[in-house]
């Protein structure tokens, strides 16, 4: 019997963030620097098996789909970009809108994230919508600024995962490490056969 490792990852504090939208070389990148919460919940399905109407078996798989739920300070401009606040042609320049037009783009997000002994592990959700339109609050008088809370949807990509994620210690392939943050993709951490 193989034993299992020990290693214990308390997930708690996320350092760096980024939203990738895009593919390829149209890509765009933003770091997220200052993130208050980060929570997520992936769905899954349960399966079962009666036999003369007591459950006999259970399985449970994972869906690929969940949401993330976050609350941090965002750049303006990704902002109106995720909400799919462009610019209309019909409005004068420097002014977005929010309405039946705005579609939300899909994009990948990908975070830095530490345990309480400073050991670093990398996350990636894919294939990610924002779920919520915009939603903000405004204190006056208020002694701290209000974070954004946002909740996005994730997906499975062509490879039926949601969410991927590894300790950096783990990853051998120091590409990985340099590249998972700003340019994550499911081919990244995918074994590529060569032909």
């Amino acid at each position: 019997m193989t034993a299992i490792k020990e290693t214990v990852f308390s997930e708690y504090e996320v350092r760096r963030a980024h939203a990738i939208i895009g593919t390829g070389e149209a890509a765009k990148s933003c770091e997220l620097k200052c993130i208050g919460s980060l929570e997520e919940a992936a769905e899954v399905t349960k399966i079962t098996k009666k036999c003369r109407g007591k459950v006999a078996k259970e399985r449970t798989r994972g869906a690929g789909n969940g949401t993330l739920k976050i609350s941090l300070h965002m750049p303006y401009e990704l902002y109106l970009e995720l909400h799919g606040m462009r610019s209309d042609p019909g409005l004068i320049e420097g002014v977005n809108s929010y309405g039946a037009k705005s579609l939300h783009p899909e994009f990948a997000f990908t975070a830095q994230v530490f345990d309480e002994d400073e050991v670093e592990k990398l996350k990636a959700w894919p294939r990610c919508v924002m779920s919520s339109g915009p939603a903000r609050k405004v204190e006056n008088g208020a002694e701290e600024v209000a974070e954004i809370d946002a909740e996005i949807s994730f997906m499975p990509d062509a490879y039926d995962a949601g969410m991927y994620e590894a300790l950096v210690s783990d990853i051998k392939d120091e590409a990985v490490k340099t590249e998972w943050l700003e340019k994550f993709t499911p081919e990244l951490v995918h074994v590529v056969e060569e032909a």
